[in-house]
Formats: structure tokens, C-alpha cells, sequence
């Protein structure tokens, strides 16, 4: 009698390949996304010229599509263009996130204590010296007496003095910061920076100089200076006269001088 063998294969698993590190850095990745997101630079960082332009051009979709953007980098979900996961996201990843958090945890409360600094300012401008009452405002005046006017010899002109640069404010750290609301007369403006850095290829900075009372991390605002390496430099200021705030965002910098000066 003969038996037929059934020999059973195993089956297998379908292959399912984890998807590997490219070469683009998470932490680049993150900063340009943090601080640049609403001009799409952290998308064209990664390739992703297409989208990156829409993100420009829609301004990171009016805020949502940059906080969802970082979002997806903060829990590694981020890819390059052709799909590779980010290179030491998990070296990062708690760093950043922890930066993240404290940066909107900041950017909350100053815009609280700035908001509560001008509803001061206002309360204290409409007050008045109330006017006098009673005989004081009723006497009339005394009658002057009619006197020869006395005949004064021209002063002699001295020369006007040379306009020189004045500091009005002026900002130095290692990390973000901002300053306490200056004013500005609408005279010639000019502002001198200086980063300082030993790692040239991974240093950012951006400069802001808004009007008092916004809120940059709600409203947005444009950069007058934008750096991605350590770099000094003297550049025009064109704003009108106006009350301001200086904000400095840098990072990978081993510090940084910023300095407003107006002419006078």
C-alpha cells in the first residue's frame, strides 16, 4: 500500500521593509519649520518644491498648515521627497519638543503681560488736572503795564552740531528674545548685528521689529533680517514713528548682539 506524503510550507509573512533614514536632518528640519514654516522653507528644504510654494504663497495656510507641519516633525512622521523618515530624529526628538513647548509657553504669556502693559498705559494717559474752580478762576487778571520794548542785540549763530547715531535699544543672548516696547521718532534708523557661531552650516536667526501690542506667534510677521549663518552686519531701518518691539529668534549660535540706532 502506498501513502501520498503532503508536505505542508509554511507560509510567509509579507515582506514589509522598515522605512530607512535619508539624508536630511530632523533638526534642520524642525528649526526651519519652527521659525520659517509660514514661508514653506522647511518644505523646500526637504524637496518638496510644489508644496512649499503653496505654503509660501497661502502663508502656511493662514498658520494651520505650519503648526500641522510641525506637528508631524515633532512625532517623526515627517518624510524627505523620496520618502526616507529624517535623519536623528531620535537623538532630538525630546530637545525638541521640549524647546517647542517652552517657546508657545513664552510667546503666551508675553502676549498677556504686553496686553496688560498697554491697558495701563491708556488708563494712565486719560487722566487730567482738573481745572480751577472758585475765586482763583474767577479774579481777573492784573492789568500790565505798557513798557518800551528793549532792543536786544542778535545772539551770534553757533554752528549746529553733527548729527551722530544714538541708541535707542539694543538685545544679546544665546537664544530667543525680546525687548521692552521702544519709540521710534521717524528719524533716519539703522540697526547693527552681529551672530557668533561655530557651527556654520546648522546656525539660524531671524529679526523682527513690529508694532507694539502684535503678537507674532498669532499674527505672524516678516523678518527685517534673515541669517543661516553666524554673520555681522549694519542695515537700514524704514519705519515710521511709532511705539516697537525688538524680537530675536536664533538658534545653534554661541551668541548674538542686535542694536537699533537712530540718527540725531
Amino acid at each position: 500500500m502506498t501513502h501520498n506524503a503532503y508536505v505542508k510550507t509554511p507560509q510567509q509573512a509579507p515582506f514589509n521593509p522598515a522605512r530607512q533614514e535619508g539624508p536630511k536632518s530632523f533638526l534642520a528640519t524642525w528649526l526651519l519649520s519652527l521659525f520659517l514654516g509660514y514661508w514653506g522653507v522647511d518644505r523646500f528644504y526637504l524637496g518638496k518644491v510644489g508644496t512649499g510654494l503653496l505654503k509660501l504663497f497661502t502663508l502656511g495656510g493662514l498658520g494651520v498648515w505650519a503648526l500641522i507641519d510641525l506637528i508631524i516633525t515633532l512625532a517623526g512622521k515627517q518624510t524627505d521627497k523620496a520618502g526616507n523618515s529624517l535623519a536623528g530624529y531620535s537623538k532630538h526628538k525630546v530637545v525638541a519638543i521640549v524647546v517647542t513647548l517652552a517657546l508657545l509657553l513664552v510667546g503666551g504669556i508675553g502676549g498677556s503681560v504686553a496686553g496688560a502693559s498697554a491697558g495701563s498705559a491708556i488708563s494712565g494717559s486719560g487722566s487730567q488736572d482738573p481745572a480751577p474752580v472758585g475765586p482763583e478762576a474767577e479774579a481777573p487778571a492784573a492789568p500790565v503795564a505798557e513798557q518800551e520794548p528793549v532792543k536786544e542785540e542778535p545772539a551770534a549763530k553757533e554752528p549746529a552740531a553733527e548729527a551722530t547715531w544714538v541708541e535707542v535699544v539694543a538685545l544679546s543672548g544665546t537664544a530667543d528674545q525680546a525687548s521692552q516696547v521702544f519709540e521710534l521718532s521717524g528719524k533716519e534708523t539703522r540697526m547693527v548685528y552681529e551672530f557668533l557661531g561655530s557651527d556654520p552650516d546648522m546656525a539660524i536667526a531671524a529679526i523682527y521689529v513690529e508694532k507694539e501690542g502684535k503678537d507674532i506667534m498669532v499674527d505672524g510677521g516678516v523678518p527685517v533680517v534673515m541669517a543661516s549663518k553666524p554673520e555681522s552686519n549694519t542695515t537700514a531701518l524704514h519705519k515710521k514713528a511709532g511705539k516697537y518691539f525688538l524680537d530675536v529668534k536664533a538658534a545653534n549660535l554661541d551668541s548674538w548682539t542686535v542694536k537699533i540706532e537712530e540718527k540725531k
